[in-house]
């Protein structure tokens, strides 16, 4: 675990900054919902507020969503019961390779076909985090299902951040995301790329949106669990 961006962000989603955070779904979830069919599975990765994952579910989507801050399951996990939603969410730790094994084997062994979404994740993540998270995209993703992103890119670095420059943020590349997607044997199939994507009160960052999907005869095995 990294235990600096872990005590940051449970102290995030505890404190009264997390309540800045609208209500309602972001822009790339509505963007997203067009390209998956209704009722489907969705995977969250890093759902923070848990905003885009409660308004999948209240749309008829089955979502499992999983984040490192136990604040945030918490208070996820509060909200889907009270509105009676089919949504459940778990603590995951992307740096931790053998809980990420785990998750992926389990899906394996007993669940649908996924679609894996992470919106402003990517650009949360070092390079380790970012590899087990595409790595287990290429293990799940083999069977069906898109893998859906949306991060800062570099031409973001310089911009003014209402969130605050405490925030861990690694401004990618849209290129080398796609490298790496490639490199596991996915397809990215839709890219969007530049602001008035993700505007948020003044600050309209420039983001990249990738879709991809992989194929099981494409798809290499990171973990050794592929078809198993």
């Amino acid at each position: 675990m990294n235990s600096e961006q872990h005590a940051y962000w449970n102290s995030f989603y505890t404190g009264k900054r997390s309540q800045e955070v609208p209500d309602q779904p972001s822009p790339f979830a509505t963007w997203v919902e067009d390209r998956l069919p209704r009722g489907a599975n969705v995977w969250e990765f890093g759902f923070g507020t848990a905003r885009d994952a409660l308004w999948f579910a209240s749309r008829g989507y089955s979502i499992k969503g999983f984040d490192f801050a136990e604040s945030a399951v918490s208070h996820a996990r509060a909200e889907a019961v009270s509105h009676a939603l089919d949504a459940e969410f778990s603590v995951l730790d992307l740096y931790d390779r053998d809980q990420v094994l785990r998750v992926t084997k389990a899906h394996l062994d007993h669940w649908a076909a996924p679609n894996v979404y992470g919106r402003f994740l990517l650009h949360a993540l070092t390079d380790e985090g970012r590899h087990n998270l595409l790595d287990m995209a290429s293990e799940v993703l083999a069977r069906g299902g898109l893998l859906l992103l949306e991060f800062r890119t570099g031409e973001d670095a310089e911009a003014r951040h209402l969130f605050g420059e405490d925030h861990f943020r690694q401004y990618l590349n849209p290129e080398l995301v796609v490298a790496e997607i490639t490199s596991r044997g996915g397809t990215v199939i839709d890219r969007l790329e530049g602001q008035g994507l993700a505007v948020y009160k003044t600050e309209d960052p420039h983001v990249a949106r990738l879709v991809a999907r992989w194929s099981p005869e494409d798809s290499g095995s990171r973990f050794g669990v592929v078809g198993k």
